[in-house]
């Protein structure tokens, strides 16, 4: 896909030594494709730094993203594809204040699925149902969906409606990000007023 969407060919790929790198088929793959496979000493993680970081980083937003959204946790693949949207869409000190997209074109240009403007990731988002989507005309035009992400393939953005377990991928939509579709959990550590003493 690199090769081919942005005319950058792999010349190696570093990994660990777990077993979903060290194989039959991915070593045929990469002998296949000219590509050198680099592998890290055991538990010396520092060798492969950069990786290591990136995942931390997206970890660390994936968490603060259920954290704040109130996501339950099997959203967290959702979170991750959300996270890595952005990330590669923002400029990065370590980069020159370019972004990740920039620095792997080396150019300035859009990525092939255009920009979204970047929403709050599990905010209430009413989706435009269009007139073959309704069963008659009394029923309402839109839905109340939870706010996912962006599709990876179409300019549209991921809304999720839990009830009907449909997912609408659409730029029709009406976002209300002060408010998050599964609220706010009640805890001791959030608005509580009650006192104890000591």
């Amino acid at each position: 896909m690199v090769a081919v969407q942005y005319n950058r060919n792999i010349q190696v790929l570093r990994s660990d030594n777990g077993g979903e790198y060290v194989n039959m088929e991915l070593r045929s793959f990469l002998e296949l494709h000219g590509i050198v496979h680099q592998t890290t000493c055991p538990y010396t993680p520092q060798q492969n730094g950069v990786a290591e970081r990136k995942n931390r980083h997206l970890l660390e937003m994936v968490r603060a993203s259920l954290i704040e959204a109130h996501l339950p946790l099997h959203y967290w693949g959702e979170a991750l594809m959300s996270a890595a949207y952005l990330i590669n869409r923002l400029p990065s000190r370590t980069i020159n204040f370019h972004t990740p997209f920039q620095e792997l074109t080396s150019q300035t240009s859009s990525p092939p699925t255009p920009n979204l403007p970047p929403r709050t990731l599990g905010c209430v988002a009413f989706v435009h149902l269009h007139p073959h989507q309704r069963h008659n005309k009394l029923e309402p035009r839109a839905i109340r969906c939870v706010f996912l992400g962006y599709a990876t393939t179409q300019k549209g953005y991921r809304c999720y409606h839990p009830s009907s377990k449909k997912m609408f991928i659409t730029q029709d939509v009406i976002f209300h990000e002060n408010e998050m579709f599964f609220g706010s959990p009640t805890s001791s550590l959030q608005g509580s007023t009650e006192v104890v003493k000591f």
